[in-house]
C-alpha cells in the first residue's frame, strides 16, 4: 500500500527534476547533465538501497564547491554562477536521507531554479515549466504537511481519492485566481533588476562590428529570428545595421562613429512601426532603412545614441528581448560625405583600377559613372554562398575569375570602384526583405536575410546601390507553415505577458468601464436570463451524471445499495442505517444467506482493500442478487 512518505517523495522528485531542466540553456550543460543525474540516483536510492552519505561530508562538498562556483560571480555574469549552485544543492539534497524538512528545503531549491529561470527565458517554454512547477509543487506543499504527520504510515485508497478531490483542483484555483492580480498590479516598462548571464558573441556579429569577406555568406545559412516587426513595411525592406568608411585587408570597418544630429530627409513616406529584438549580445539596433528617430524602449534601461551615417548603438549589449518603437523615412540620407569616402586601399591591385578607368571613360557626371558600375555587374555576375578558395587579392578574383560571389564581395567591389572613379560611396550591413507571418499578422526578420549593401553620394544624397543579384537563401526556404505557428504562439507570448504593460492595464480598464456604461437593463436581464438558463442545464447535467454513477452504473457500492432495497421488501422494515456485519447476522441461516455474504464481502473489498473487484466477480454479484 502507498505511504505518505512515498508519495511525497515521487512528488517532490518530480518538481526538483522539472526545475532543473528547467535551467538547460542557462547551467553549463555538463553540469546540468551531471547534477541531474545525481537528483535521479537519489530517487532510485531513496525508493530501492536506501543508502545515505553522511551530511557532514555531503554538507563539506557542497560548501567546498559553492565556493567555487561563487568565485565566477560578476555583474556580468551572475545568473550562471547561481543556477550551479542551485543544482549542487539539489543533488545533495537528493543524496541525504529524507525528513519532512530535507523535503520542504528541496521544493524551496526548486522554486529559486524557477526564480533564476525566469531572468534569462521569455518564450512560452517558461509557461510550460511554471505551469509545471506551479502545479506539481503545491500539491507537494501539501502532501509534505501530511507527509509530516502521517509519516510511514499506509494511506487508503479512499483517503487517497478523497484527498485528490480536494488537492488536484486546488493549484487550478491558485492559478485561475492570481489572473486578476496580473491584469491590475503595478507594472514598470523595463526590469528592476537587469540580470544577464555573460557577453557573447551576437546573432548579427560579423555585419555589426565590421564585414569581412565571405563571413556574412556563414551568417545567412542560420534561420535564427533576429527581431519581429508589427506594422506595415515596404515591399522589399532594408534594415540599417551599421556603415562603414574604410576598407581595410579584406574587411570593412567604422572610422566615423561619433554620435551627431542630422537632418531629416525632406521628402519620402514616413513609417510609425514597433518591433520586439532578440537577445543579439551585441550593441547594434537594426531598424528600417532609413531611421528618423527611436520614439520608445522598453524591457531595458540602455540608452540608444545615433550614430554618423543614421544607426543607432546601445549604451551596453543586448541580452535580453526589448521593444522599440521607431519612426522612418523611405527617402536617402543627406549627411556629407568625407575624405574617408573617397579613399581606397594603397595596395589595391592594379587591374581594379584599371577596371575603373575603363567604366570612367566618356562619362562625365557621378550618375553616369554610378550607371556604368551597375550595369558592368549585370553582365555575367551571379550569387553564391559557396565560395572558391581565392587565388591572390580576393576582389581582384571575384572580378575578373570567378565572377560569383555573396553580397559583400558584390558591395566591396562596389564602393571601391566608385572611390575610384571619384564617387563617395560608404558600405551599409544589416538585413534585407522580411517575412510576413500570417498566424500573427506581423513580420520576422532572420539572420538568413542578413545582407550588405552600397550607398554612393550622388545630387547631395546618399543613394542606395545594390549590385548584388536577386538572392533568396535556401535556409529561409526551410521555414515551414509549422514554424510560423510556433513564432506566433512566441509573438502572442511577448505581446500579451512580457509586454504586458502599464499603458495596456490603463487601456483594459478604461475599455472595461467604457462597456459597463454602455450596457442597458435590457441587456443586464438578457444575460441573468441566460445565466439561469446555463446554471439549471449544468445543474441537470451534473444530476444526471451523479444518479448515474450512483444509481445505475455497475459498482460493488450500487449492487450493496440495491440488495439493502431487496431486504428491506423481505424484511418489511428499514434496514439501511444498520452495518453489513447487522445485515450478516440478520440473514444467517436463511435461503439467501450466502448470497448476501458473497456481496457484502464484494463491497468491503471494495472500500477498505487494495484487491480490486474484477468485473466478472461484479456480474456474478449481480446475478445472484436476483436471486434474493
Amino acid at each position: 500500500m502507498l505511504s505518505a512518505e512515498r508519495l511525497a517523495l515521487s512528488i517532490t522528485y518530480l518538481v526538483t527534476l522539472g526545475s532543473a531542466l528547467s535551467l538547460y540553456g542557462v547551467a553549463d550543460t555538463p553540469f546540468l547533465l551531471g547534477f541531474t543525474a545525481l537528483i535521479a540516483a537519489g530517487l532510485v536510492n531513496d525508493f530501492t538501497v536506501r543508502f545515505y552519505i553522511s551530511r557532514f561530508i555531503l554538507n563539506t562538498v557542497g560548501i567546498l564547491l559553492s565556493v567555487l562556483f561563487l568565485l565566477d560571480l560578476s555583474l556580468d555574469n551572475l545568473v550562471k554562477p547561481l543556477a550551479h549552485v542551485l543544482l549542487l544543492l539539489m543533488a545533495i539534497k537528493a543524496l541525504e536521507e529524507k525528513r519532512p524538512r530535507d523535503i520542504h528545503q528541496m521544493l524551496l531549491l526548486s522554486l529559486f531554479g524557477l526564480v533564476v529561470t525566469t531572468t534569462f527565458r521569455f518564450d512560452p517554454t517558461f509557461l510550460v515549466f511554471f505551469l509545471y512547477e506551479l502545479y506539481l509543487g503545491i500539491i507537494a506543499f501539501v502532501i509534505t504537511t501530511v507527509y509530516s504527520e502521517l509519516r510511514d504510515m499506509p494511506l487508503s485508497r479512499s483517503f487517497l481519492k478523497s484527498f485528490a478531490k480536494v488537492v488536484l483542483p486546488f493549484p487550478i484555483l491558485v492559478a485561475i485566481g492570481s489572473v486578476p492580480f496580473f491584469l491590475i498590479l503595478p507594472r514598470t516598462s523595463a526590469p528592476l533588476f537587469d540580470i544577464t548571464q555573460p557577453k557573447k558573441g551576437g546573432l548579427i556579429s560579423g555585419i555589426s562590428d565590421r564585414v569581412t569577406l565571405g563571413k556574412v555568406g556563414e551568417i545567412q545559412q542560420d534561420n535564427t529570428v533576429v527581431m519581429r516587426v508589427f506594422g506595415p513595411l515596404p515591399p522589399d525592406p532594408y534594415w540599417r545595421v551599421s556603415v562603414f568608411d574604410t576598407y581595410r585587408r579584406n574587411m570593412w570597418i567604422k572610422t566615423r562613429a561619433v554620435s551627431r544630429s542630422e537632418e531629416p530627409p525632406p521628402e519620402g513616406r514616413r513609417i510609425l512601426y514597433r518591433m520586439v529584438l532578440e537577445p543579439t549580445y551585441d550593441r547594434y539596433i537594426p531598424l528600417l532603412d532609413y531611421p528618423l528617430k527611436v520614439i520608445k524602449v522598453e524591457g531595458t534601461k540602455l540608452v540608444l545614441k545615433r550614430k554618423v551615417g543614421g544607426y543607432y548603438e546601445a549604451s551596453e549589449n543586448i541580452s535580453k528581448p526589448v521593444r522599440i518603437s521607431a519612426l522612418s523615412v523611405l527617402a536617402p540620407p543627406r549627411d556629407p560625405p568625407t575624405q574617408a569616402h573617397l579613399k581606397v586601399p594603397e595596395n589595391l591591385p592594379p587591374s581594379v583600377k584599371e577596371l575603373a578607368r575603363r567604366l570612367s571613360e566618356g562619362k562625365e557626371t557621378d550618375e553616369e559613372k554610378l550607371s556604368a558600375v551597375v550595369e558592368f555587374f549585370k553582365g555575367g555576375f551571379s550569387y553564391s554562398l559557396e565560395l572558391e578558395k581565392p587565388e591572390g587579392d580576393p576582389l581582384e578574383h571575384f572580378l575578373f575569375r570567378a565572377k560569383r560571389g555573396n553580397c559583400e564581395y558584390f558591395a566591396s567591389a562596389t564602393a571601391l570602384l566608385l572611390r575610384l572613379m571619384g564617387v563617395p560611396a560608404r558600405v551599409v550591413g544589416g538585413f534585407k526583405g522580411a517575412l510576413r507571418n500570417e498566424y500573427g499578422k506581423y513580420y520576422i526578420v532572420t539572420n538568413s536575410m542578413a545582407h550588405v549593401w552600397v550607398e554612393a553620394f550622388v545630387g547631395g544624397r546618399w543613394v542606395r546601390v545594390d549590385t548584388t543579384p536577386p538572392y533568396v537563401s535556401p535556409y529561409l526556404r526551410h521555414i515551414s507553415k509549422f514554424d510560423l505557428l510556433r513564432d506566433a504562439l512566441v509573438a502572442f507570448w511577448y505581446e500579451n505577458v512580457i509586454d504586458f504593460s502599464a499603458k495596456k492595464q490603463s487601456t483594459l480598464l478604461k475599455g472595461a468601464i467604457s462597456s459597463l456604461k454602455d450596457i442597458s437593463l435590457r441587456d443586464v436581464k438578457e444575460f441573468l436570463k441566460d445565466l439561469v438558463v446555463m446554471a439549471v442545464s449544468l445543474v441537470f447535467v451534473y444530476t444526471t451524471v451523479i444518479f448515474y454513477l450512483r444509481r445505475i452504473r455497475k459498482t460493488p457500492a450500487n449492487l450493496y445499495r440495491l440488495m439493502v432495497k431487496r431486504l428491506e421488501r423481505l424484511e418489511r422494515r428499514k434496514l439501511s442505517d444498520l452495518l453489513p456485519e447487522e445485515l450478516l447476522r440478520i440473514s444467517r441461516g436463511k435461503s439467501y444467506g450466502n448470497y448476501v455474504e458473497f456481496i457484502i464481502n464484494l463491497y468491503r473489498r471494495d472500500r477498505f482493500s487494495d484487491r480490486r473487484v474484477t468485473k466478472e466477480e461484479l456480474e456474478e454479484g449481480y446475478r445472484i442478487l436476483r436471486k434474493i
